[in-house]
């Protein structure tokens, strides 16, 4: 059964004076954030990385990364930096239905936006907790039961998990 990762970037710091938003590095909080997910992601057989181009989130994908024995491919993606939640969807819909893993690491309000219209109907109080707070480094774990990417749907997913660096086991 295929999988989406959606999963938020780690925490940046703040901008230095005349540096661009897209410039931003991880902190040192968002470096250990980063491999905390990372370690949640080694073992999902991740086919694909969806990463966008800013800073941030491509060092939160390579951190990340790390803690996966077999990295998987990656594709950055320059449109999904501060992209809406209509584009990543159509991004996400655009996909081979032979790739089965797929995890996106991107931006607010985008991620949190598309893991809520996701999860509208899978259990509550999950989706619940993506409403009310979707904080940096945030990972949302979908199971589709479609036919492939292009049917992506909230009628053809299934929540499995939210997970934020604050409640990791």
């Amino acid at each position: 059964m295929p999988a989406l990762f959606l999963f938020r970037h780690a925490k940046a710091a703040q901008p230095l004076p005349g540096q661009r938003d897209f410039d931003r590095p991880l902190t040192e909080r968002g470096r250990n954030d980063a491999a905390s997910i990372g370690k949640i992601l080694a073992g999902q057989g991740i086919d694909l990385a969806l990463v966008s181009a800013a800073c941030r989130t491509r060092e939160t994908w390579e951190i990340a990364s790390h803690e996966i024995a077999r990295p998987p491919s990656v594709s950055i993606e320059p449109e999904l930096y501060l992209c809406n939640s209509a584009k990543l969807v159509t991004r996400l819909r655009q996909l081979p239905a032979n790739i089965q893993n797929i995890v996106a690491v991107g931006h607010n309000p985008c991620t949190q936006e598309v893991a809520l219209w996701l999860a509208r109907n899978s259990d509550k109080r999950l989706a619940a907790e993506i409403r009310d707070n979707f904080p940096t480094a945030a990972l949302a774990i979908f199971d589709l039961d479609g036919e492939g990417w292009a049917d992506l749907a909230p009628d053809r997913v299934r929540l499995r998990r939210f997970v934020t660096p604050k409640t990791i086991d």
